[in-house]
């Protein structure tokens, strides 16, 4: 699944303009595994998209996903001109 958190948690919601934190993405997938299953998600292969600069902030997004991930979901950040597997 290719999808963006464009904010660390910290950011307001009158200012995501429809933009994810990991606190919204990570609530949407326990939404997903309710529906699917319990440890349906485990190792479920999840492209994080979109990070907004500054550096500071997206090293934030990085590890607010990594503390929230309870989900046993396998968190990839792809970097511009390399390659990665799915």
């Amino acid at each position: 699944m290719f999808i963006e958190v464009s904010f660390p948690n910290e950011q307001p919601d009158k200012f995501l303009f429809g933009h994810l934190t990991p606190n919204y993405l990570m609530k949407e997938l326990h939404v997903l595994e309710d529906l699917a299953g319990k440890g349906s998600l485990e190792n479920f292969k999840i492209i994080i998209t979109h990070l907004k600069p500054p550096a500071k902030n997206i090293a934030k997004i990085k590890e607010q996903l990594k503390a929230q991930n309870d989900l046993g979901l396998k968190i990839i950040y792809p970097e511009q001109g390399k390659k990665f597997e799915l």
